[in-house]
């Protein structure tokens, strides 16, 4: 080891600590760094791991485990307790009963898009020698998404064929800012600006999202695209011809069983009503014995001759 490392572990020793933890990054090998990223959901937890079976078997009672952001350590595990940064006590584990297997992952919960960061994970144990060194440095990369909701697509001004309409589609909560596309069939119609966006964020960094987009009616369908990079996710939203309506694949399975439902109860309604009247008129028409029985009675009723 160059004399300059050797008096970093040196100053290590000297400094326990959190403190010591911004001193870690001198005295690292290249060969036992790697990089990883992950990506997380506002409001939902992440596993950053930080994971090697063969320093896991080299684990001692003299380990030190250290997290760290931007050189600041947010959480530490040595002297067999462990040492949250105040700012994550209660979002923030460890899973200390795992460190044989070789596992030091950080679980966070609640995450916020503050959290969006590079983290280190930093791996120490003793030697005879040279008293702590580091066996293992871990980098990983936090990003932090959020859904938007179904967007909602408005219409007004004048509608009809070859007339203009204003469309104003809105979708909020998500995160990062969002990509908006206007398409009418296979055909991106909002190439040459002619559709407006706005986006707001708000002090948690989610983002809300309003496009306006003038269009001719004669373009008969027209839909709008809340695209999230990170996610890779589309939220959808679709104007049909003069009336507007949302549309996503339940919606669309939903009005085409009513549509059938509806179908099927005329159709059994108007056969029962036919086998109805079919019935009635079957047992309604006198037989000929049953006329000449009641012309006989009708003929005594009067004082006539029945032969008559």
């Amino acid at each position: 080891m160059d004399p300059g490392t050797l008096r970093a572990v040196r100053v290590t020793r000297l400094v326990p600590g959190l403190f010591g933890c911004a001193l870690l990054l001198l005295c690292c090998r290249a060969e036992l760094s790697s990089t990883l990223t992950v990506t997380g959901i506002v409001g939902e937890s992440s596993l950053l791991p930080c994971l090697d079976t063969n320093v896991g078997k080299e684990v001692n009672n003299e380990i030190r485990v250290y997290w760290q952001v931007a050189n600041q350590c947010i959480y530490a595990y040595y002297s067999g307790q462990e040492h949250p940064d105040q700012n994550y006590s209660n979002r923030a584990k460890l899973f200390t009963t795992e460190f044989k297997q070789g596992n030091f992952s950080l679980l966070l919960t609640d995450l916020q898009v503050s959290d969006e960061a590079k983290y280190i994970c930093l791996i120490q144990l003793k030697t005879s020698s040279l008293g702590y060194s580091v066996v293992l440095k871990v980098t990983v990369t936090l990003q932090v998404a959020a859904h938007y909701a179904e967007p909602t697509l408005t219409s007004e001004g004048q509608q009809g064929e070859g007339k203009s309409v204003r469309l104003t589609c809105s979708s909020w909560g998500g995160y990062p800012e969002p990509i908006v596309h206007w398409t009418s069939g296979f055909l991106n119609i909002d190439e040459n600006s002619t559709a407006e966006n706005f986006t707001n964020c708000s002090r948690e960094q989610l983002c809300n999202v309003t496009s306006v987009l003038w269009a001719h009616t004669a373009l008969n369908s027209i839909t709008c695209k809340i695209y999230n990079a990170k996610l890779k996710e589309n939220k959808t939203a679709t104007y049909i011809g003069n009336f507007f309506q949302e549309y996503n694949i339940s919606n669309i399975v939903s009005e085409t069983h009513r549509r059938w439902t509806i179908t099927v109860v005329i159709v059994v309604v108007i056969l029962v009503l036919l086998v109805a009247y079919i019935l009635l008129g079957h047992f309604s028409k006198p037989s000929s014995d049953g006329v000449a029985a009641q012309q006989s009675e009708l003929a005594s009723f009067v004082g006539l001759d029945p032969a008559v």
